[in-house]
């Protein structure tokens, strides 16, 4: 929630919103965004393997298939 916690703190400061204020705001939003996405059950995790590799743009030599044939790309 650090992301939304920060996106908030942006959009909130462009609406001219005092910095302690700002924040206290922030966090109240992001503690309730994540209590909203706990009850649908789509809980922030740490990602692994490939897509990990692949979301900070460098992927690991032996993640793609050898084969020619098992590539879809």
């Amino acid at each position: 929630m650090h992301d939304l916690r920060f996106k908030m703190i942006m959009a909130l400061n462009a609406a001219d919103l005092g910095s302690p204020i700002c924040e206290q705001v922030a966090d109240i939003c992001a503690e309730i965004a994540e209590q909203h996405c706990a009850e649908l059950g789509h809980m922030p995790a740490v990602r692994a393997g490939e897509i990990a590799e692949l979301s900070t743009g460098e992927p690991a030599l032996t993640w793609a298939p050898t084969e020619t044939g098992q590539r879809a790309w």
